[in-house]
């Protein structure tokens, strides 16, 4: 069989006879800002509060800005919808992505008609919610697999990737070291939290939510500091702060962000002495969503690192959190993807545990005064030259 996972808060505009109606919406489009208060004081129904980049205030962009458009959509599907709706012909919406583009009722895993309908989206143009794991379908022709395999409902790319490294058990916390650094957990029901920090989703299993922070994108920097002097680096930054990240994840610093920047360089300053720091930034943001996160969640829990960025993130952050963490090889989120499809047509698999390779506790002292000074030097920037 054969299932999807993508970006989350992507979509596609379809008209009569499933014609494209113009380009795909990337997740990372911010034409949403103008309409983002829609989820004023919605964090209890959508579990997500207002950005530009949900789909919900991207869709109003589309309807307010181009009429014609949106007068000609008969369906919206999100990346992963369409991806299974042209392998099988069957348009549906998996629950994780409802909830991630601020459209659904997160509680009941379901879209959340009376908000969509007070903001004119309505739920005539969306597909029925689906769960992760769901049999849609066969494959049809014209794909480099046979023709005639089951097609399975996926789910976010970074439930997937937490599910393949024991993300969904009891007592875990999944750092997802990509472009960006989800830092999320499995729960049984959807948390509340008093400060209306993380946001909520359903999670790869029908009987579980993800809470999730993020530490922003430290990781879209990799292939720029891994060119830096030839990839060495220094254990010391000697005074050079990278921002390219939050301390937490909260609406207040997503609507207040500063440049990314670097701070204390000098004619001195070596190119090891800058990825050092940039490394740093990355644990520092990254600790300070487990930090929160655990807040929200009441308890510490088992650390596990994945994602191409984890081999370098592991290490340092189980010296600046002093915590053993966990890392996870490669290949992890396609073995997940292969247990919602053998789940789906009767072979029983289980998902990966936690995995056996860690990286053990380290002293958090000689960090602690950096993590100071990033978090400081953050919060200026953030507060003189926001974004």
């Amino acid at each position: 069989g054969v299932t999807v996972s993508t970006l989350r808060q992507g979509f596609v505009l379809l008209g009569a006879d499933g014609r494209h109606l113009g380009p795909g919406i990337l997740n990372s489009d911010r034409r949403g800002a103008p309409w983002a208060a829609v989820l004023d004081g919605q964090h209890a129904l959508t579990g997500h509060w207002p950005a530009p980049e949900l789909t919900l205030p991207k869709l109003l962009a589309v309807q307010a800005e181009e009429p014609d458009r949106w007068a000609a959509t008969v369906r919206i599907l999100f990346v992963h919808d369409w991806l299974v709706w042209r392998m099988c012909g069957v348009q549906a919406t998996e629950a994780s992505y409802a909830c991630a583009g601020g459209m659904a009722d997160v509680a009941r895993r379901d879209w959340a008609v009376d908000l969509l309908q007070e903001c004119g989206v309505g739920t005539g143009r969306l597909a029925p919610v689906v769960e992760s794991g769901t049999l849609l379908g066969t494959l049809g022709a014209g794909w480099a697999l046979p023709e005639g395999l089951p097609v399975v409902a996926g789910c976010g790319d970074t439930q997937l990737a937490a599910a393949s490294a024991g993300g969904l058990g009891a007592g875990v916390l999944t750092v997802v070291a990509g472009s960006s650094t989800p830092v999320q957990a499995a729960t049984a029901s959807p948390v509340k939290d008093p400060l209306s920090r993380p946001w909520v989703s359903t999670h790869a299993a029908p009987d579980l939510w993800a809470v999730e922070g993020n530490a922003g994108y430290p990781g879209s920097f990799s292939g720029w500091w891994s060119g830096l002097a030839d990839g060495s680096v220094t254990d010391d930054p000697a005074g050079v702060v990278a921002v390219t990240a939050t301390p937490y994840w909260s609406q207040q610093t997503w609507e207040r962000k500063p440049p990314w920047s670097l701070v204390g360089l000098s004619p001195g300053t070596t190119a090891a002495q800058v990825r050092r720091a940039l490394l740093e930034a990355h644990a520092f943001s990254v600790a300070g969503g487990v930090d929160d996160l655990e807040r929200v969640l009441g308890a510490s829990r088992a650390l596990v690192v994945t994602g191409g960025g984890g081999a370098d993130l592991a290490p340092l952050l189980a010296q600046v959190l002093g915590r053993a963490v966990h890392l996870a090889g490669e290949g992890g989120p396609a073995a997940a993807g292969a247990c919602l499809v053998g789940r789906a047509v009767g072979v029983d698999q289980d998902l990966p545990g936690l995995p056996e390779k860690r990286c053990e506790a380290g002293d958090p002292g000689p960090l602690g005064r950096r993590r100071r000074r990033w978090t400081e030097v953050e919060q200026a920037l953030r507060n003189a030259l926001p974004d």
